[in-house]
């Protein structure tokens, strides 16, 4: 789906003008995936990997993941608030992968996600999900939605010969048809829609609501302000074009340039060194609020105290336990005045294993400094070092959700 919208921000990319959220009270974003770690769709998969990177940095860098429902009552007016840096994670389709992939990440992170399913793929290919399977979300509290019932484009200027009695029949079925198969086969109330392929225009939008729709869900770019129609939410496709730096500036954060990062990046730190320190220190840090800065390693799972000086703008987070491979540090701050989020990042490597023992007399053995398919490391110059690639900008592609 190529909407205006989304053209109009991959356009503003190539130009160097891709507007981000710029505050921490513009309302929820909305994540829209498809399928993780799957070659069978080569534009709307994201891999493993890059799905798990992207749940850790929500969970250890201050954004809170809501329900869905939340969003919905923001826009629509039934919350004054919701949390800051709220996020929504959405699944689109049913295929199978929502099932083995993201589910139990999911629920390492005790994060509320919503499923979009067409009800015609269930157990209809062996890359789907089965009704057993979707069942057992639901059991589990997942949020089961509707897609329509078998992901057509819905709106009546793509089916131009249906006469208008057919096309109001066609479409009652695909609206109010997969919202009673997914209430019968689920046992729980279907509220939302997703538009597929993020098609939707004025009457389609009023036939979602007479179908008992609550909320539906666009692929229009942009978080979710209170007031806005909830028929017409905006949400973000996530695809494997995204890489980390960029998932990063999706969400709204504006590089930061720290200075005497420990360990330097790109640098290779001994193997079995315990405890290990990761440290920086923040050149503006009389414009940040102090309680907002946080420090994570996003190899270490969990939250691991670290400590900020906010006399000097020094953070220092303390590793206890050897740490091994690709390593990446993160700081955050919030500016005090304007609410901008700011976030610095930088790459340094440990030891995969403890190299073997050489002779005395032999000089140690150094491990490669860098590995030649990690994304490229801050470069430190002057006052400090600019992080993951500051210049770089969104690109934004239209998205078959």
């Amino acid at each position: 789906m190529k909407s205006p919208v989304l053209l109009a921000i991959a356009v503003a990319s190539l130009l160097g003008a891709v507007p981000l959220r710029a505050a921490a009270d513009e309302g929820p974003i909305v994540l829209c995936y498809h399928i993780v770690e799957s070659p069978q769709d080569p534009r709307m998969e994201i891999s493993r990997e890059a799905f798990r990177q992207q749940m850790r940095y929500l969970a250890m860098t201050g954004y809170n993941v809501i329900p869905l429902r939340d969003a919905y009552e923001y826009a629509a007016g039934k919350r004054q608030s919701l949390p800051p840096r709220s996020v929504v994670v959405t699944i689109d389709d049913g295929w199978r992968s929502t099932y083995t992939e993201v589910f139990p990440e999911m629920k390492r992170w005790h994060f509320p996600f919503t499923v979009f399913i067409y009800p015609r793929i269930i157990g209809q290919t062996s890359y789907a999900m089965t009704w057993k399977q979707v069942k057992e979300l639901a059991n589990a509290g997942v949020d089961i939605e509707s897609h329509s019932f078998s992901h057509p484009y819905l709106t009546q200027r793509r089916h131009a010969t249906l006469a208008p009695k057919e096309y109001a029949a066609w479409l009652e079925h695909e609206l109010a048809g997969s919202k009673k198969i997914l209430e019968q086969e689920t046992g729980k109330p279907v509220s939302f829609l997703a538009y597929p392929y993020g098609d939707y225009d004025r009457h389609l939008v009023e036939n979602v609501g007479r179908a008992g729709y609550l909320a539906a869900l666009t692929c229009d770019y942009g978080s979710v302000r209170r007031g806005s129609d909830p028929l017409r939410m905006r949400r973000f496709a996530i695809d494997k074009r995204l890489d980390f730096a960029e998932f990063r500036h999706y969400l709204g954060t504006t590089p930061m340039r720290v200075a005497e990062m420990t360990p330097q990046p790109g640098q290779a730190i001994d193997a079995g060194i315990t405890p290990v320190t990761v440290s920086a220190k923040l050149p503006n840090y009389k414009t940040l609020d102090p309680k907002s800065v946080g420090m994570a390693l996003m190899s270490v799972g969990g939250s691991t105290p670290y400590s900020y000086d906010p006399h000097n703008g020094s953070v220092t987070l303390t590793i206890k336990d050897a740490l091994k491979g690709f390593q990446r540090a993160i700081v955050w701050a919030t500016e005090m005045k304007s609410g901008k989020r700011y976030e610095a990042s930088w790459t340094f490597r440990a030891p995969e294993t403890k190299p073997a023992a050489v002779p005395a007399a032999s000089p140690p053995q150094a491990c490669p400094p860098t590995d030649p398919t990690a994304p490229a490391p801050v470069t430190a110059g002057g006052s400090g070092a600019r992080s993951d690639s500051a210049d770089s900008r969104l690109n934004m592609r239209g998205a078959k959700p």
